[in-house]
């Protein structure tokens, strides 16, 4: 790591050039300081190229988004076609979006050599976006570096490993992550992990899931959830409440409504 690298050089030279002035202890205590000051000032500058960076590939994103939307108002304002044409049209953009995305992401790839951390980081982002382009052989091989922080990134992890059927393994991941999510970062997991309780039949332990999460937030699909399976209604639970958020783990589809046209002189 460069950012250690020079601070421990920075820091031996101010405590060489210290020391022979003031003696060898006001040069140890200054150098320590030098090594600090030069990690916490390169730190900064690194950060702050490193936001540049981030902010080139959200605003790809913003805008891949933002010309998704107004096709999804022109089509829902002027129907044209049928829903799946209209879907696969939809889909073919957001590919185009989230490639160049991923192309973005390559732009940290210098930033590696001083921030340690920031290797992990990038395959994170990297196995997001493949996630969603649904090119699962590269989300399975970059999946062993992710650094599960994000509930999206651990939903997508506990996603990956129902489709491999590794249940006990989803158990002891979700218990062991679970606790350092805050607030509504808890609804998809949660959501996610009760939603393979039920596929596994294991009610007792989805209604138990789903009184812990009911602790910690408010959530009406969870909510809903739990009380269908507290009556016996087990048929009825349903993470649709959740929208895009659970439908881009791709484990279930939308129910399409067909576009109905009015018949000419029909009001």
């Amino acid at each position: 790591m460069l950012t250690l690298l020079i601070a421990l050089v920075a820091g031996i030279a101010v405590g060489l050039l210290t020391g022979n002035w003031w003696g060898p202890v006001w040069g140890g205590l200054f150098g320590l300081l030098a090594v600090l000051v030069a990690q916490v000032v390169i730190g900064l500058i690194i950060r702050k190229k490193i936001n540049r960076v981030n902010a080139v590939i959200q605003q790809v994103m913003v805008d891949g988004q933002k010309q998704l939307n107004r096709k999804i108002q022109i089509f829902q304002q002027k129907p044209t076609g049928d829903v799946k044409g209209m879907q696969r049209l939809l889909e073919k953009d957001q590919e185009g979006y989230l490639k160049q995305g991923l192309q973005s992401i390559s732009l940290l790839e210098p930033f590696c050599k001083w921030n340690l951390l920031l290797d992990r980081q990038i395959a994170t982002m990297r196995m997001m976006y493949y996630y969603q382009l649904k090119d699962f052989a590269k989300v399975d091989e970059l999946m062993p570096k992710v650094m599960l922080f994000d509930a999206r990134a651990l939903a997508m992890k506990m996603a990956r490993m129902y489709k491999q059927e590794q249940y006990p393994a989803i158990d002891k991941l979700f218990k062991k992550k679970i606790r350092r999510f805050k607030s509504d970062a808890n609804v998809l997991p949660y959501a996610l992990y009760s939603w393979i309780l039920v596929k596994q039949n294991r009610l007792d332990d989805a209604i138990k899931a789903l009184v812990d999460v009911k602790k910690k937030i408010v959530n009406e699909t969870l909510v809903q959830n739990w009380e269908h399976l507290v009556n016996g209604q087990a048929k009825h639970f349903s993470n649709a409440g959740l929208g895009e958020e659970w439908y881009a783990l791709y484990l279930e589809e939308p129910k399409l409504k067909a576009q109905k046209q009015r018949r000419s002189g029909m009001f």
